[in-house]
């Protein structure tokens, strides 16, 4: 006993579902639903999107993990170069502040003492070997100064301190003047600075 083969198809009409024999396919026939005249043809299959579902999903997943992988490759790469510049600074001692302000200048010893002195120059004496540290210091004041003492510090040529050269002037008048002349004893002085000055309290 032969079994007939039923297929499925749409009025191309109304879109209504048809069942037919299989041997009927490619007939016409009036349609069940509204009565008009259709060909009697397979149904489309419906519609699928070309790239399956799942490989969308999967895709997305694994994107997800590559980012999330790049995420955590540069956040490992920027710690590794914070511990190596840690460890450079380390070997290397204390990088000094930018932002630090900078330690203030020394003092002038004769502003401090309420002087004022001129640069220091070395002078031979004509027709001897004495050599003498000269300058000028002025009484800025308007009071009398007693007991001024003056001391130098003496470099070589390679600036080098040598010893020290004074003098001593008993009275500064206000507004005065006092050129001192410091005998120096050591012969390779090439140089002198104010180490100090002071006054009779």
């Amino acid at each position: 006993m032969n079994r007939i083969k039923y297929l499925k198809g749409e009025c191309r009409e109304c879109g209504g579902h048809i069942e037919f024999p299989a041997d009927a396919a490619g007939t016409t026939t009036d349609c069940p639903h509204c009565g008009k005249t259709t060909e009697l043809l397979l149904a489309a299959p419906p519609e699928e999107p070309s790239v399956p579902r799942a490989a969308i999903v999967w895709t997305v997943i694994a994107i997800l993990i590559l980012g999330l992988g790049l995420a955590g490759s540069l956040a490992a790469l920027k710690r590794a170069q914070k511990l190596a510049a840690r460890q450079k600074q380390l070997a290397t001692g204390p990088v000094p502040a930018t932002n630090a302000p900078a330690p203030p200048p020394p003092e002038d010893p004769a502003t401090k003492a309420g002087f004022q002195v001129s640069a220091i120059t070395l002078e031979k004496t004509p027709g001897s070997s004495l050599v003498y540290a000269v300058g000028t210091v002025t009484n800025p004041t308007e009071k009398q100064r007693f007991g001024v003492k003056i001391e130098l510090e003496l470099f070589d040529s390679a600036a080098k301190k040598i010893g020290t050269a004074k003098d001593y002037q008993a009275v500064m008048e206000p507004q005065g003047e006092w050129h001192f002349k410091a005998l120096v004893v050591e012969s390779k002085a090439a140089s002198a600075k104010l180490g100090s000055i002071k006054e009779d309290q």
